[in-house]
């Protein structure tokens, strides 16, 4: 790759100066002022050449740009918002309602009882970690590394237990705070799944640790 040289367009400047205005401290000042945004347009552009595809040096639209290349998108459709029935610990659960006050408790979760209109979009932090388990998953071979390291990912966690208690079957044992583990366990049969599982095999959450 070419080396790319800075321009120093002050010094430029000076070197074609007439010489009346060489010693104006003014007219110096002046060039200055105007060559500052050029200056650091000019470094945040060689930074960029040299960190395109830096993952985790990348910010905002940058993170858009790498999660495009890779088909990722910042925005979650159909993400559950609502507070549902669920083990402690887990992405907006709830307790059980009574009888006597039918407003505590979350609702039984099902794909009929929330909006599929709802949609959350990524913190920065949160986008990152996702492009990287949808690398993994673009270059998986479904193996149980692949599967703990894209959970781990998805929970920011380190605990992620994966265990096979039966042929074709996955349980996963994980403190899901955020809900995109949850949510991409609802999408393991759609086109945007992530999870690196085998075709026929069946995944379910356990109580989470």
């Amino acid at each position: 790759m070419a080396t790319v040289i800075p321009i120093d367009y002050v010094q430029e400047n000076q070197e074609i100066q007439p010489s009346m205005f060489r010693h104006s401290e003014l007219f110096n000042l002046l060039i200055e002022c105007i060559f500052k945004p050029y200056e650091d347009q000019q470094e945040q552009l060689l930074w960029l050449k040299d960190n395109m595809l830096n993952l985790d040096a990348a910010e905002m639209w940058h993170l858009d740009f790498l999660g495009n290349l890779v088909g990722q998108s910042r925005f979650l459709v159909s993400f559950n918002v609502e507070p549902y029935f669920g083990f402690e610990g887990s992405y907006q659960s709830d307790t059980f309602g009574t009888v006597n006050n039918p407003s505590v408790g979350g609702y039984w979760y099902s794909y009929n009882s929330y909006d599929k209109s709802t949609a959350r979009r990524l913190n920065d932090d949160e986008y990152r970690r996702v492009i990287k388990a949808r690398l993994i998953y673009i270059h998986s071979n479904c193996i149980s590394n692949d599967l703990i390291e894209v959970i781990n990912l998805l929970t920011d966690t380190t605990t992620v237990r994966v265990q096979k208690p039966n042929h074709g079957v996955i349980e996963i044992e994980a403190i899901d705070t955020t809900g995109l583990l949850t949510y991409f366990m609802d999408r393991i049969d759609l086109q945007d799944n992530i999870l690196p599982v085998a075709s026929g095999v069946s995944v379910r959450l356990i109580e989470n640790v």
